[in-house]
């Protein structure tokens, strides 16, 4: 890919705050960018939680029990003992008391499974972060050149401003002189008077495009700041297949949707861990003074058990409604294919014609500059009217607009192009 055009683009002050500080701000401060890196950092936590299943579960258990009445337990007459007789059968109060551990040898592999969709997870969050900052990028860049336009046009009609009361001055002499009517010189006047309603329309503007700025980079609202010029190359001829391919291998919302079958494929041996039986070890020591002959009180016991238990055939029928999750979720990520195709594809276009604009605003620009010139030479001489002037100056301003707006524009839909291929576009 040849580089072949540079837009050089000068605002009205020199010194302040800059394209790339003001993406560096951004990405530190944003709000939305925030959240997603909180994202990564919450299943970061989720991780270290599901490794804990592989550690022993440890309890402590106490209990105290107080009774109505002592139970006895009576014995009627018999050949051993002829007359009846009881004994205490346990203590009327009595506490227990156990420590140990539970330790789950094996459970279906289930363990093991919620480790690796914690870890995919991660993977997720981090490509939705990725995505994220891409696109903050390109909305901030977009916001800085908004702040740029709202500046040039402020200037442009300054600069009509000036112009027009130097017509109206001229004007005016001549009207002294009794070469033109007063209602040229009144024409003049109520032109100068719609450009200061302009003049207070851009200024508004550019307050509005300064604050959007500021919201992106999460500072004050009224926070004022002056711009420095942009110098981006724009290259001179684009692939509209290459820019998909690159879309469809670069964006990070498509890998995002391929660690999220991963994470289905883990899920799935989840929900069919359950038709497997389940091993666990418990040691423990206990202590109890309820049976009062019992000796002795406390004791140590380690236990291995096996349990295997499900109901009916629900694990496999949850393991086919995840089955036909990633089905779904296949025909989610063919969709979104084709939705960033579309979005490459609009943003080529926008970016074409931009550029096309951009030619035909220039050439519009040089012809009304040189009817503006030979305009104010016959109004000078006597051979053009006020009005000619007035419409003459009108149509150099809007050519002035439509270049610097012509600039901006193609500058911005080079940004969305990039955004939508996913990052910048290579040779």
């Amino acid at each position: 890919m040849r580089k072949g055009l540079i837009l050089v683009l000068l605002p009205l002050t020199a010194f302040g705050l800059t394209m790339d500080e003001a993406v560096n701000i951004a990405l530190q401060n944003n709000l939305r960018i925030k959240q997603k890196e909180m994202d990564i950092h919450i299943s970061k936590l989720q991780l270290k939680e599901d490794k804990n299943l592989w550690y022993p579960q440890f309890f402590i258990n106490y209990s105290f029990t107080f009774l109505k009445d002592t139970p006895y337990t009576n014995l009627p007459p018999s050949a051993l003992f002829p007359v009846p007789f009881s004994f205490k059968q346990m203590s009327r109060d009595f506490y227990n008391f156990e420590i140990g551990f539970n330790y789950p040898i094996f459970t279906g592999f289930s363990r093991t499974g919620k480790i690796k969709i914690s870890k995919a997870e991660i993977n997720f969050n981090q490509k939705i972060y990725d995505e994220e900052r891409i696109n903050t990028v390109a909305e901030v860049k977009k916001a800085y050149i908004d702040v740029l336009m709202a500046e040039a046009v402020l200037d442009i009609y300054r600069k009509q401003y000036s112009a027009v009361k130097s017509h109206l001055e001229r004007a005016e002499e001549f009207y002294k002189e009794g070469l033109i009517a007063k209602v040229e010189v009144l024409q003049s006047k109520v032109r100068l008077s719609q450009i200061e309603m302009k003049i207070k329309k851009a200024e508004g503007d550019l307050n509005v495009a300064k604050s959007r700025l500021n919201v992106l980079l999460d500072q004050k609202m009224d926070k004022d700041f002056d711009v420095e010029p942009v110098y981006i190359e724009i290259p001179d001829s684009l692939d509209l297949n290459g820019l998909i391919r690159s879309a469809l291998e670069n964006r990070n919302v498509i890998k995002a949707m391929r660690i999220k079958e991963s994470e289905l494929d883990y899920l799935e041996k989840i929900e069919k861990s359950d038709f497997y039986p389940k091993v666990f070890a418990q040691g423990k020591y206990f202590y109890s003074d309820q049976y009062p002959y019992l000796d002795p009180k406390g004791n140590l016991s380690f236990t291995v058990a096996l349990n295997l238990q499900f109901q009916g055939i629900k694990p496999y029928y949850a393991s086919l409604k995840v089955k036909e999750e990633k089905r779904k979720l296949k025909l989610k990520i063919r969709d979104l294919q084709n939705s960033i195709k579309l979005q490459v594809k609009a943003a080529y276009e926008n970016f074409s014609v931009a550029l096309k604009n951009l030619k035909v605003a220039q050439s519009s620009l040089k012809e009304a500059k040189e009817y503006y010139r030979m305009v104010k030479e016959q109004y000078i001489n006597q051979l053009a009217s006020t009005t000619d002037v007035l419409d003459a100056e009108s149509y150099l301003t809007s050519a002035r607009k439509g270049v610097t707006i012509s600039r901006y524009q193609l500058l911005k839909a080079y940004i969305d192009l990039e955004k939508a291929v996913g990052g910048k576009i290579e040779e």
